[in-house]
């Protein structure tokens, strides 16, 4: 709810739509559990196909020993959502992982024991926890006569157990990045949120270490040396020691350094930028970096949360430091400054001639990269740049080089290239993908897989435009050089409130084809209610599609028969692109929907207010009202003013002279724009005045 609230304050000005919880437990269930396959097939060398064999093999083997191993194995999956927005699934991904540790026999309590309490599964995106006898699970204090209070220790072993493990999960294994502040404030929240409502009352050794390490924590942030974890605890009231049981809740550690501000789609530097130098500083290690962010996440002290916050930036800034200094432009200065000093200086005897055109050409070439440098270094389109590279250190190896996520999934946001802006110009330089009409999503799908380790799993919802669209040619081919899993089309199903657009989940794992003519799952699903799942609705309707079938000029789903029917029929007959001679072109462009693209009701209105309107008001189809074997209906219309229409009508008049002959002509249309009167008026001269 917290999440669907903040998209629908904030969310649509930025591209940002609320996912349904029904897509993000199906997207987080499918790509973690191909996740937890291949982390265990690489860590025991095994060969399983899927979950089920996994489960199957854990079982067949299970020791306390094996769980427990187990249990660290899936702390040690990564898993980002590079548009994080409010968190939502980052929350999905934290209850799936719950999940499947206690369908694997490894949620495991304080002491590294398997959890044995009835039902834990996952039902309309929320953690279910149920005992033997199928009642809801519930944390409940149990107040006594005497003041002292308890709780059943099943159940305090269980709210303990879930507490743990989802501070563990949300420490270790679930990062976000959000351009937008408020989306990052609201996912942290969103996080202590669900690790809140598994927040337990201390027992007396939980008090005890508790109070202890507060104390500590406070005296070692004033003086290092001091140290008061020998001082024994004391009960508040020693007549009745067990009056403090249970009265303290568990404190909350700091769940905010793994999610993060910033620009997922820009960066200085690359993922393969070397960082060997600056991990080999004194005091700023690898490991003195991984310790540090491990500290701040346990710390309760503000005083050390401060020092550490500077500590980390100053690691940090010198990654920056030592990849400015490795920087190929930045060594080219410094060549050729060394050459300009030596041809500058003759040798001590005066011999050395200074070839004066040689020297005034170099430094010339010096001044242009230094203006190249200065621009890069200065230029605001670097302004919220992110450093995957460096960020986080939980996906560096031992070397200090970036390994990658294991997981990468999320929503990107929806964003129409000509809100782009001069952004593209940065785009076109780092994104293999890129093409001058792509909507922004096209570079977060390159840029996720990219944030992959080898072998990892991607799984975005995206508007499925780009299997047809021209500007999604460069990404079809990008994507095909790794193992495509599933393609899920909505079509115009509303599965955003208040936007159509036309989602697909695509679903990838990176890695080469092991096949030329391997296959991937698809479906066109056709409704959103769903009485069995998502799941069980494609095992009953979803198709198997060829994948080296896929031709990069567009990808249309079918099933590998009708595929390898339609090459017959391409390879027989004319496609349509060659008969009309390649004059094929798009529909009408209007730059502002909101404000020429009406509803019936609205035409109706300005028809009445002024009968001229009627000239330039016409029926109006968009691509999702035209449908196989049915007629066209629509109940939208266009206000289209031709390109030059007052050109023609009123000759060469300048702007103010052509808005005022419009409100003069067709009233009832100028005053109906001018409710959009910027944006309207901009779009509105532009073609009165014969352009596109």
């Amino acid at each position: 709810m917290l999440g669907l609230i903040f998209e629908k304050i904030n969310g649509y000005r930025d591209g940002s739509f609320y996912t349904p919880g029904f897509i993000t437990m199906y997207m987080s269930r499918e790509a973690i559990r191909r996740a937890v396959v291949q982390r265990f097939n690489e860590f025991y060398t095994w060969e399983l196909a899927d979950f089920d064999a996994l489960r199957f093999r854990l079982m067949a083997n299970h020791t306390q020993q094996s769980a427990l191993e187990a249990n660290q194995i899936l702390n040690s999956l990564r898993i980002c959502d590079p548009a994080v927005g409010s968190g939502h699934y980052l929350v999905s991904a934290l209850n799936e992982l719950i999940v499947i540790k206690a369908e694997l026999r490894v949620l495991l309590n304080r002491q590294g024991k398997p959890l044995h309490y009835g039902s834990i599964e996952v039902q309309n995106d929320e953690l279910i926890v149920t005992d033997y006898y199928g009642e809801l699970f519930s944390y409940t204090v149990h107040q006594h006569p005497d003041g002292h209070r308890s709780i059943n220790p099943q159940v305090q072993e269980l709210q303990e157990t879930l507490f743990h493990e989802k501070q563990t999960i949300i420490e270790n294994c679930l990062f976000g990045v959000d351009i937008n502040p408020n989306s990052v404030k609201i996912c942290r929240l969103r996080l202590w949120i669900e690790l809140l409502k598994n927040a337990y009352y201390c027992q007396n050794q939980d008090l005890q270490d508790f109070k202890i390490n507060r104390i500590s924590a406070e005296s070692n942030s004033l003086n290092p040396k001091n140290s008061l974890r020998s001082e024994s605890w004391k009960s508040s009231n020693p007549e009745n020691p067990d009056s403090d049981k249970f009265t303290q809740l568990q404190t909350l550690p700091n769940i905010d350094i793994n999610i993060k501000q910033g620009n997922s789609l820009l960066s200085r530097y690359p993922l393969t930028a070397d960082l060997h130098e600056a991990f080999g500083k004194k005091g700023h290690s690898l490991q003195a970096y991984r310790e540090a962010v491990g500290e701040y996440k346990h710390t309760n002290s503000k005083e050390t949360k401060k020092r550490l916050v500077h500590f980390l930036e100053e690691i940090k800034q010198g990654f920056r430091t030592t990849l400015a200094n490795n920087d190929p432009l930045r060594q080219r200065m410094a060549k050729l400054r060394g050459t300009i000093a030596a041809v500058q200086d003759p040798d001590l005897f005066g011999a050395v001639k200074v070839d004066k055109t040689k020297l005034a050409k170099m430094k010339k070439e010096l001044q242009k990269l230094e203006a190249e440098r200065e621009q890069i270094e200065t230029n605001k389109v670097y302004e919220g740049a992110f450093e995957w590279r460096f960020e986080f250190p939980e996906v560096l190896d031992e070397q200090g080089n970036y390994r990658g996520f294991d997981v990468v999934i999320g929503n990107p946001p929806y964003i129409r290239q000509e809100e782009l802006g001069d952004f593209k110009l940065y785009l076109k330089k780092h994104f293999a993908t890129f093409a001058g009409t792509a909507d922004l999503y096209v570079y977060f799908v390159e840029r996720g897989i990219d944030l992959l380790r080898e072998g990892g799993q991607f799984s975005y919802i995206v508007p499925n435009k780009w299997m047809r669209a021209g500007y999604g040619q460069a990404l079809r081919g990008w994507v095909q050089t790794y193992t495509l899993q599933q393609l899920l089309d909505f079509g115009d199903l509303p599965v955003f409130e208040e936007a159509t657009t036309y989602p697909l989940i695509v679903s990838v794992t990176k890695t080469a084809p092991a096949e030329e003519d391997y296959t991937l799952q698809a479906a066109g699903i056709d409704t959103l209610y769903f009485e069995r799942g998502l799941s069980e609705y494609l095992q009953n309707n979803g198709y198997w599609v060829q994948a080296n079938l896929l031709p990069e000029s567009g990808w249309s789903l079918s099933d590998s028969t009708s595929q390898q029917l339609l090459e017959k029929l391409k390879n027989t007959g004319i496609p349509l692109g060659e008969y009309v001679e390649g004059k094929i072109y798009r529909g009408v462009l209007t730059g502002l929907n909101e404000a020429f693209v009406i509803d019936e009701a609205t035409k109706d209105r300005l028809i009445a207010e002024d009968p001229r309107s009627a000239e330039v008001i016409k029926p109006f189809l968009a691509g999702r009202d035209v449908k196989r074997y049915m007629p066209p209906k629509s109940d939208k219309y266009l206000i289209l003013f031709p390109a030059g229409f007052t050109k023609e009508r009123a000759g060469n008049v300048n702007e103010e002279q052509a808005w005022k002959w419009l409100q003069e002509n067709f009233s009832a249309l100028a005053n109906y724009l001018s409710l959009h009167e910027e944006k309207a008026k901009k779009r509105l001269i532009k073609v009165i005045f014969g352009g596109s």
